[in-house]
Parts: C-alpha cells; sequence; structure tokens
C-alpha cells in the first residue's frame, strides 16, 4: 500500500498521516527521501522513477496537476486529500503568524504577524496567498481521483472517518482504531476545529475578503459560506445549535450544587480537569443570587404562563400541550450552554483533544428560594441528570463568607464591624463586646440560612432524583480525595483509572488552585483563602458555637458534624 496524503496549510494532514500510519504501519517516506520534490510534477517524476516505496506514506501540500494525477493512477497510489472549514483554516494560519512558533509550511504567512485583522497586509494575503491555498483543495474535488476527508471528522465523528477509509484502505479492528486516534489527539492538539461550538472570531470585513475566494467546490465538502446579513448569521447560529443537539444531546448531564462558600467552585474544578468534560459556572438560569430575578423565571411562572398558554391559538387548539413551557425552557437553557461553550474561544481556539461525553455545570445557593426552585426546576427540565449536593460545615461556612465579605470591603476601602473584628483576630487581639455580639448575630444568621438551603436541598433532591442524587462533604473531600473523586466519577459514569484520578485530584489541588500555597497558608485577599477544615475554632469559642448554631444542629449531626 501506498498513500500520499494532500491539502493546503493548515488543513490538519499531518494529524491524519500520523494515525494512518499507526493504523496501517506504513513507512514514513517524509523521512526517508529527506528533500521533498518541490512541487506536484517534480513528485509525479519521483513517483515515475520508482522512488516511491511500496508501505510507505507520503504527506505533503502538493495540488493535483495533471502529471501527478496521472503518475499516481498508473502506479495505484491512493490520494487522500483533507479539507477544513476556511474559515477556521485562516484563523489558525493567522494566529500561528502571530506567535513565537509561526507557521512554516507558508513562509507567505510573516506578513500577518502584528497585522490587524482588518488591515491590507490580511487584505493582500487573502487575495494573493490563501486563495491560492483554497485552490489546491479544490483542485483535488474536481480531479474526482482523491478521497476527500474532512478535518473536522477526526473529532467530531471517527466512526464516519472509518466508515470512508475502510472500503478504500482496508478495514482494522475498532480497538485498534480507537486506541490509534487516542495517541494522535495525544500529540495533536485539535483546537476549534475540532469543536462544533466554535464561533469564528473573524471581523465582518475578513469573512467578506473570504467569501470573494472561496471555490464553489468547498460547499461540495460540506462547508457554507460565512453570511453577511444579520438574518444569515442567526440562521447559521441556529444551524450549529441544531448540530450541537444532534451531537450532544444524549451526553449526561451533570449539576453540581451547594450553599455558597461550600467548595463548588473545588468541585467544579475537579470536573473540569476530567478530558471528558465539558463545563460552565454559574449562567444564572435558576437561581435567584441575592433574591435578582433568574433567567427562566418568566418563562417557567405558572401563572404568567398559564394565562398566556390559554388565551393563545396553540393553547386553545392543544390545551394539552400546556407542559410545553418545560420543553422550550431546556431548548433556551441548551442553547445558552451552546453559546457558552461557543465564546470560550482564545487566541488557539477551545482546545480540546477527547470527545465530549459529559456537561457539568456549577450552582451556587444563597436562599431559600434557591434550594427550592433549582432542584424542582432541573427535575422538570434534565430529569435524567445527575446531582451532586456539596455539603461543608456550615461554621466554616460562615467564617469563609465572613472573609469573601472581608476581601470585597477592603478592595472597596471601607470599614466596619466585619473588617474590624477580622483585623483584630488576625493580628491576636480580642474584639471588644460589641463586636462579638455583632459576630453572634452574624453567625446566627448564617446557620439559619444554612440549615433552611441545605435541609431543602438534600430532601428533595432524594425525593425526586433518587439513586442519580449523591451527597458529598467538602472535609471528605480533604481527608480523602482521591477515595472521593473516584467516587463521584463512578456516580456520573466518566471513565477513569488510578493515573487519571491522580491527575485530576493534583491539578484541583489547594496547591495549584492557589498558586503555590499549602492548604492551611492562609491568603485573605484569595478566594482560594486556606483550604482547611474547622478553621471556625479560630473566630467561635465552642460555647458561642453551640449557641450560633444552635438552629442547625441537628442537620449539623445528620451529615456528622458535631
Amino acid at each position: 500500500m501506498r498513500i500520499l496524503v494532500t491539502g493546503q496549510p493548515a488543513s490538519g494532514l499531518f494529524m491524519l498521516t500520523s494515525l494512518l500510519r499507526e493504523l496501517y504501519a506504513l513507512g514514513d517516506l517524509n523521512a526517508q527521501i529527506g528533500e521533498l520534490p518541490p512541487d506536484a510534477d517534480a513528485l509525479a517524476a519521483f513517483i515515475d522513477s520508482g522512488g516511491f516505496r511500496d508501505h510507505s506514506l507520503l504527506a505533503w501540500h502538493y495540488p493535483a496537476s495533471e502529471a501527478l494525477v496521472e503518475s499516481s493512477r498508473k502506479k495505484g497510489i491512493k490520494v487522500i486529500c483533507v479539507a477544513r472549514d476556511p474559515y477556521i483554516t485562516f484563523d489558525t494560519i493567522y494566529s500561528n503568524a502571530n506567535t513565537a512558533r509561526g507557521m512554516p509550511t507558508v513562509p507567505q504567512s510573516k506578513q500577518l504577524k502584528g497585522a490587524a485583522f482588518e488591515s491590507r497586509e490580511v487584505a493582500d494575503f487573502i487575495s494573493r496567498v490563501f486563495a491560492g491555498q483554497l485552490q489546491l483543495t479544490a483542485g483535488w474535488q474536481r480531479a474526482g481521483c482523491a478521497l476527500m476527508v474532512n478535518q473536522e471528522d477526526l473529532m467530531l465523528a471517527p466512526e464516519k472517518l472509518m466508515q470512508l477509509l475502510s472500503p478504500v484502505l482496508g478495514s482494522v479492528e475498532e480497538d485498534r482504531f480507537a486506541l490509534a486516534l487516542d495517541r494522535m489527539l495525544q500529540v495533536h492538539a485539535l483546537g476549534s476545529a475540532g469543536n462544533a461550538l466554535s464561533d469564528s472570531r473573524l471581523p465582518r470585513v475578513v469573512i467578506d475578503w473570504l467569501n470573494q475566494v472561496i471555490p464553489e467546490e468547498f460547499s461540495l465538502l460540506g462547508y457554507e459560506k460565512a453570511p453577511d446579513t444579520h438574518a444569515g448569521v442567526m440562521n447559521a447560529r441556529m444551524r450549529k445549535f441544531a448540530r450541537f443537539q444532534e451531537t450532544y444531546a444524549e451526553r449526561q448531564r451533570i449539576f453540581l450544587v451547594g450553599h455558597g462558600k461550600s467548595g463548588t467552585t473545588w468541585l467544579h474544578m475537579l470536573f473540569f480537569h476530567h478530558p471528558n468534560t465539558a463545563v460552565v459556572a454559574e449562567r444564572r438560569l435558576f437561581e435567584h443570587p441575592d433574591e435578582n430575578t433568574a433567567l427562566l423565571d418568566s418563562l417557567l411562572n405558572d401563572e404568567d404562563f398559564e394565562s398566556w398558554f390559554r388565551s393563545s391559538s396553540f393553547g386553545k387548539k392543544a390545551p394539552e400541550h400546556g407542559q410545553v413551557r418545560y420543553e422550550l425552557s431546556r431548548l433556551m437553557s441548551d442553547y445558552l450552554l451552546y453559546r457558552a461553550l461557543a465564546m470560550r474561544k482564545s487566541a488557539k481556539g477551545f482546545e480540546r483533544r477527547t470527545p465530549i461525553t459529559h456537561f457539568s455545570e456549577k450552582i451556587a445557593l444563597n436562599t431559600e428560594q434557591d434550594a427550592r426552585v433549582t432542584i424542582d426546576t432541573l427535575k422538570k427540565l434534565y430529569p435524567d441528570a445527575k446531582i451532586v449536593h456539596i455539603v461543608r460545615d456550615p461554621r466554616d461556612v460562615a467564617v469563609s463568607a465572613m472573609f469573601h465579605s472581608y476581601r470585597n470591603f477592603r478592595e472597596k476601602r471601607e470599614r466596619n464591624w466585619i473588617t474590624d473584628f477580622v483585623d483584630s483576630v488576625l493580628d491576636g487581639k480580642n474584639g471588644n463586646m460589641l463586636k462579638k455580639q455583632a459576630v453572634s448575630a452574624y453567625f446566627k444568621s448564617h446557620a439559619k440560612a444554612w440549615n433552611r438551603i441545605a435541609s431543602i436541598f438534600h430532601e428533595r433532591g432524594e425525593l425526586l432524583y433518587g439513586d442519580n442524587y449523591l451527597l458529598v462533604r467538602y472535609e471528605d473531600l480533604l481527608q480523602a480525595p482521591q477515595a472521593q473523586v473516584k467516587r463521584l466519577f463512578d456516580f456520573t459514569g466518566l471513565a477513569h483509572d488510578e493515573q487519571l484520578l491522580m491527575e485530576v485530584v493534583d491539578k484541583a489541588s489547594f496547591k495549584n488552585l492557589s498558586k503555590g500555597r499549602k492548604a492551611g497558608e492562609q491568603d485573605s485577599s484569595s478566594f482560594y483563602r486556606k483550604g482547611v477544615a474547622g478553621d471556625w475554632k479560630n473566630y467561635l469559642t465552642p460555647e458561642a458555637s453551640r449557641k450560633a448554631f444552635k438552629e442547625a444542629r441537628e442537620l449539623m449531626e445528620q451529615f456528622g458534624y458535631e
């Protein structure tokens, strides 16, 4: 077997090359012959002379000249041309031109370094250089002798890719293909091309310049020209959302929920570092932080919706479909999830080397209303979700919340009893009686809030979700992080081994999150302040604690807090 893999620069042809070499045990002809033939006709002469060895693969950016097409046909060389979304391809070339690494296969891209998107240098590069690169791909499509492969399929549809390759190159075992694909992804970051969610960051004028040079053949490969009207942009975005739904609708949803300052951020980071989880934090869809209105309130309000529904033509014709608001709300929630992930795009794109199998979302609760509305709404919108409820000793929750307020007050240069009290404790001094009374009232207020929020969410969670509800304690995560993370991943169905567990625990450790401090080393100005359990003892005596948290005592004992 002899294979020629070609495609324009930044198309991803070397990703496919590494995969094919491993799958079919092919020699690296690039390395074997040293200096590559400089153009397509020179390659044709190289092939005619017998230089293209059997059981080998050659990869480079060769156009479909008549001589190369004919030589490949005569010698039985299988040609594969890798195509890629032209907008993302240009974005990749521009981004790489503005890094220290550069784009060595596109020496002309040096003119892009330091050039603004809407500059004359960019317009000139697109019309002179990039247009010719696009024609390379289009030329192979027109020639009709190459197997055209979309680079995006490497990430989004590997099964489709194998169905395309197998009849031409021969079938391989599924496990072998999966292993080779995984190894390829460990070496080659796909960036935004491997992510169906990414939106182009290109300005409208650049898109217009690209639209003028993209050959019609790209539409036959499944790449649509970017729209140039607001309506077109919306339609394109909704088509992307439809593909998102088709690809990800059945993925497992995980909601990480807990009282504010109970460790929801830490929990979020543990899932963030699992390679198969896409995570978002606090979209404020269901919860009511500081008594504000949650985004889905008006749509989910029974009275408001029923009034509209009964008077609508749809409601009169199909009154039995009154629950449609939950379907609409889920669609809105999923669309906003899609937008949140689509906009998470750096200069290198949304990089993901592994497939998404789970979506994880963090929700912090601050009021009783948050707790009740969140769990009830989640059950209506995502009945098959996994709910992880993290709880923490309410005394430490109160201390953490106090330092959160302290940090905010200090940043605003405001002074009050919280700043005075914390400063006095940090200085090793005792506050006066007035300050102690204020602290006592503060802790009582937090005890009451914690008791109501934790009890409501726990009781409703167990009732509504049953085995799909898991309670985890912050203190257990501290004491046995690897065992608890294994418990979390087992519960949510995330694949893992001992090595992955250790890596996740290390990446989400207090030392890494706090940029070097060990747990217990306090930085009052940091969001990750101390990372320990039992810190409340530095601020309340046992007697003061019993009085302040009397109302929460029963639930504390239920959760194992003495």
